[in-house]
């Protein structure tokens, strides 16, 4: 099993530069959120600072691996995660409406995974019914983040899983 933590930017719509640490203390990658433009970053500040998030998360080389997006629809939020090195797109949008211990479908074009998060816990990533992944933010512990990941899952990018989450946890809906 892999192991990482975190500590994401005690201001939410931060742009500074967050480092991933393996469990052995090397760092793994980064993530920082980004802004498009000038006038974008105006727009999510008027409109609610989370309207057009987007993070991306470099490798241990700081190159952009992959690029999540927040999509707002009316209705329930989707976002998208894209792998900039194999073009690779990944929707995610809600199965279940509760906000409180919400559940995702993530597919791409060849699979589809499932995550979800229990109120108080660990949110479980799901493949083919199993659970490969967990991510958990601890606010006892000034909002440290864990992320372990299984020997068995398909997908083995720390990147991948920090984009996903920290679309769907830390900014959400």
């Amino acid at each position: 099993m892999q192991l990482f933590t975190y500590r994401p930017p005690k201001v939410k719509n931060s742009t500074k530069i967050i480092n991933v640490s393996e469990g052995n203390g090397e760092i793994a990658c980064s993530f920082k959120r980004t802004y498009k433009n000038t006038f974008v970053r105006l727009a999510d500040f008027f409109l609610d600072n989370d309207y057009f998030v987007q993070f991306d998360v470099f490798t241990v080389n700081r190159k952009v691996m992959y690029q999540g997006n927040k999509i707002p629809k009316w209705g329930k939020t989707q976002y998208k995660v894209i792998n900039l090195h194999t073009q690779e797109e990944y929707q995610i949008s809600y199965v279940s409406w509760q906000t409180i211990s919400p559940e995702f479908l993530i597919k791409s074009t060849s699979e589809e995974y499932i995550v979800k998060k229990e109120f108080m816990d660990w949110a479980r990533f799901y493949y083919e019914g199993k659970e490969v992944a967990r991510w958990k933010m601890k606010t006892t512990e000034l909002f440290k983040t864990y992320l372990e990941i299984e020997e068995n899952s398909p997908i083995k990018d720390p990147e991948f899983f920090i984009c996903l989450f920290q679309c769907i946890f830390y900014i959400g809906d």
